[in-house]
């Protein structure tokens, strides 16, 4: 026979949070402690230990772009990405002071992108001293007779030494409960 702790036992509190704490826990048993990882020269961001970088054909099975990002890394699920791009800025480069500029083409870019997106987070933040634009939000791609693709994305855009620098990370909106937290802590650990 299977008896629940009453609202009254002293030990219901602790039995919830020990409870709490494992749930918490088992969620993000894939993601191991942050290690740091170099990106470029003087570029480096801390991942999950249990993240693997992905080769150059793995890229190409995830994502269709002009140009590979320079570093990709995955959960061992393969449903969780982060990743490290330059945007096309050879032609035009840009400068520290069009942060702002550069963030509202970014927005337009990202809802033409999808069929829908709902921002989370469209915010200047600093990170170790250097101005990023951060977005955060939840895309959706719809087609006719599927069922729409949401997922939960969470970018940070710097300009550094005239690039247009993107730190993305990104998972299916089911996730975000538990990874949004990590998407944070990994995007805190920019450094140029």
């Amino acid at each position: 026979m299977i008896r629940f702790i009453s609202e009254s036992h002293p030990f219901r509190n602790g039995f919830l949070f020990l409870f709490i704490l494992l749930c918490a826990s088992w969620q993000q048993k894939d993601t191991g402690k942050l290690v740091s990882v170099k990106v470029a020269d003087m570029l480096t961001v801390k991942v999950p230990e249990t993240f693997q970088k992905l080769t150059d054909d793995q890229i190409a099975d995830k994502i269709i772009a002009s140009r590979k990002p320079l570093v990709m890394y995955s959960n061992p699920g393969g449903t969780v990405d982060f990743s490290v791009s330059v945007g096309n800025s050879s032609k035009n480069p840009w400068q520290d002071k069009d942060l702002k500029l550069m963030a509202e083409f970014q927005k337009a870019n990202i809802r033409q992108l999808f069929s829908n997106v709902d921002f989370i987070q469209d915010k200047q933040v600093k990170i170790k001293g250097h101005l990023f634009w951060a977005f955060e939000f939840i895309s959706e791609v719809k087609e006719t007779g599927k069922t729409p693709i949401r997922k939960y994305n969470n970018v940070r855009y710097a300009i550094h030494k005239k690039n247009m620098l993107i730190f993305s990370f990104i998972c299916s909106e089911k996730e975000r409960p538990v990874y949004q937290s990590l998407s944070e802590q990994i995007l805190a650990t920019i450094k140029f």
